[in-house]
C-alpha cells in the first residue's frame, strides 16, 4: 500500500505526496504540484467499455458457419484481452424470408447468451452475398414483386440498390431492425451494410455497377434514421469502389457521410495484393479516415487470418501501425479467437490497451481546500490511446475524511472526448466540499460510463467503487471558522 503524507508535508512543492519522495527538480513545478508517475501502470491489460478487440461471429450470413461453431460450447473467452463485442453480419434473407414475417430467434439467442458474459454487439445487415448458394440475401419475394436484379453466373443474385420496389421493402424492413435493436445497449455499433458484396459498399463478385450519389445516399440514410442512437460505420469501399464515377462528386459522398457524424470501418487490413499495392501498413487512402475518426469510432478487420502469409504479417506490425494511422477504437479479425491468441498473445495484449482511449494521470495540482466554497484543482491526463473516446464519462473527485465521512461530486465541466490520443490534457476541476471534518483528507478521482467504472493506468488499482486516490490534502473551514 502506499502511504500518504502527514499534514505538514501538505503544501510543500517539492514532495510528492502518492509516493513520499521528492518530485523531480522540475521548472516548471507548481505549488502543490502532485507528481503521480510512480504510480503509472502500463503493464495491466485494462479491459473497459467502448474499446478494444472484437470476434466476427456471424461471417456473411447465416449459411456460413465458419468460425462460430468451432468453439467449445462452455468457451467465452474470457482471457481474451480486451475483447469487446461479437460482430454479426447476417442477410435481410436470413430474417424475413416471408413478407412481414421477422424471426430474430437466432440473433436473439446469441445475444443473450454472450451478454451474460459483458460482451457488446456490431451489425452490419447484408443484402447481397455474391454466392450463387446464397441467392436471397435478399428475400425472394422482392425480386417476386417485381424488383430489378442482375442475374450472374453461377446462381448469383445482386438487386438493383437503386430499384424503388426493393428500397421500399428495404425501407419497411430497416424499420422493423431499428425498432428492434436502436435501444438496446448490447448493440455498440451498426455498419451501412445494405449497399454492396458482403456489405462491404463494393461491386466486387457481383456486377460492379456505379451508382449515383443519391442511390449512396438513401442507403446511407436507412441506417442513420432508424439507428439515431447508435454509432453508424460507413465501409471505405463505399468511397474507395467509386473512383471512376470522379473525384468531386464521390469526396462529396464522403463529406455527406461525415457532415452526419458516421464513422468509418476497413475490412481489408493485410490483404495480400493490397499489401503489395500500397503502403506498409496496406490501407488504400489513409487520409479517408481523418474525415471520420473526428466523429465516431475507427473499426479495423484484418484479412482472414489463415490466408495471411508471414511476409505479409510481418508479426502484426503493419496491423499496429494501421490502427494508430486510422486512431482505431476497434479491431477484429476472421478467424476462430483461440488459435489466434495462441500464436499472437503478446499482439493482442498490446494493442487490447492501446485500442481507444487509454487514461494515466502524471500529475495534478491539489492545494488545500475550504469546506463550503468552490475550490479549483487540475489534474493532467494523458491519453496513450490510438483514438479519443467518442462517449462522454463522469468525472469524479471523491474526499474522504479522517472520521471516514465522504464527500463526492461530479466535475459538470469535464469532457473526456477532448482527452486527445498522444497529448497530455490539463483538466480543471472546480469542487465546492461539504459535511467534511476539517483536517486531513484522501483525494480520489473516479471516471465512470453509467455505473462503470473506466479503468486507468494507475497503481494500485481501483477501490470496490471505481475510485483511485492519489493524494492527501487539507480542508479547513472557511475563513478559519
Amino acid at each position: 500500500m502506499y502511504s500518504f503524507p502527514n499534514l505538514n508535508q501538505i503544501g510543500n512543492p517539492d514532495h510528492c505526496y502518492a509516493c513520499g519522495f521528492p518530485s523531480l527538480n522540475d521548472p516548471n513545478k507548481v505549488a502543490y504540484f502532485v507528481d503521480l508517475r510512480a504510480m503509472e501502470d502500463d503493464k495491466a491489460v485494462l479491459k473497459n467499455p467502448h474499446k478494444g478487440w472484437y470476434w466476427h461471429y456471424i461471417d456473411n450470413g447465416y449459411k456460413r458457419d465458419n468460425y462460430r461453431v468451432r468453439h467449445d460450447p462452455a468457451d467465452h473467452l474470457e482471457d481474451f484481452p480486451g475483447l469487446h463485442h461479437l460482430y454479426l453480419r447476417y442477410d435481410w434473407g436470413d430474417i424475413e424470408v416471408e413478407e412481414g414475417k421477422y424471426d430474430w430467434s437466432y440473433i436473439d439467442q446469441i445475444m443473450d447468451e454472450w451478454s451474460k458474459y459483458g460482451y457488446k454487439f456490431g451489425m452490419r445487415l447484408v443484402t447481397y452475398e455474391g454466392d450463387g448458394s446464397i441467392p436471397f440475401a435478399t428475400p425472394e419475394y422482392v425480386f417476386r414483386k417485381g424488383a430489378r436484379c442482375y442475374e450472374l453466373p453461377g446462381g448469383r443474385l445482386e438487386p438493383d440498390y437503386g430499384d424503388p420496389i426493393y428500397l421500399e421493402a428495404l425501407s419497411r424492413f430497416m424499420e422493423e431492425a431499428g425498432k428492434k435493436f436502436n435501444n438496446d445497449p448490447r448493440v455498440e455499433l451498426v455498419d451501412v451494410g445494405t449497399f454492396g458484396t458482403w456489405g462491404e459498399g463494393h461491386g466486387g463478385n457481383g456486377s460492379d455497377t456505379l451508382y449515383s450519389n443519391e442511390v449512396m445516399k438513401q442507403h446511407i440514410d436507412l441506417h442513420v434514421r432508424n439507428f439515431p442512437d447508435k454509432f453508424i460505420l460507413l465501409n471505405d469501399d463505399h468511397i474507395n469502389a467509386r473512383w471512376p464515377v470522379g473525384v468531386e462528386q464521390n469526396m462529396e459522398l464522403a463529406a455527406y457521410a461525415a457532415a452526419l457524424g458516421l464513422g468509418i470501418d476497413e475490412d481489408s487490413v493485410c490483404v495480400s495484393a493490397y499489401a503489395e499495392w500500397f503502403g506498409y501498413n496496406s490501407l488504400r487512402t489513409p487520409w479517408l479516415f481523418d474525415y471520420f475518426n473526428k466523429n465516431a469510432p475507427i473499426v479495423l478487420e484484418f484479412e482472414h487470418y489463415s490466408n495471411v502469409s508471414p511476409e505479409v504479417f510481418r508479426g502484426g506490425l503493419p496491423f499496429i501501425d494501421a490502427m494508430k494511422r486510422t486512431q482505431a477504437t476497434f479491431a477484429g479479425f476472421h478467424g476462430y479467437p483461440r488459435p489466434w491468441l495462441k500464436r499472437e498473445p503478446y499482439l493482442t495484449e498490446f494493442c487490447a490497451n492501446r485500442l481507444g482511449y487509454w487514461y494515466f494521470l502524471p500529475s495534478a495540482v491539489v492545494p488545500p481546500l475550504a469546506l463550503d466554497a468552490p475550490n479549483v484543482l487540475s489534474l493532467n491526463v494523458e491519453n496513450r490511446g490510438y483514438a479519443k473516446a467518442y462517449r462522454r464519462f463522469d468525472l469524479k473527485i471523491r474526499l474522504t475524511d479522517e472520521d471516514g465521512k465522504t464527500y463526492t461530486e461530479t466535475i459538470a465541466d469535464a469532457d473526456n472526448r477532448r482527452w486527445l490520443p498522444g497529448q497530455v490534457t490539463e483538466q480543471v476541476c472546480v469542487i465546492r466540499p461539504s459535511g467534511l471534518r476539517a483536517g486531513a483528507c484522501d483525494l480520489a478521482i473516479g471516471l465512470f460510463d453509467g455505473e462503470t467504472p473506466i479503468k486507468l493506468g494507475l497503481k494500485p488499482g481501483p477501490d470496490k467503487d471505481g475510485f483511485y486516490t492519489i493524494c492527501r490534502t487539507a480542508v479547513r473551514e472557511l475563513f478559519g471558522k
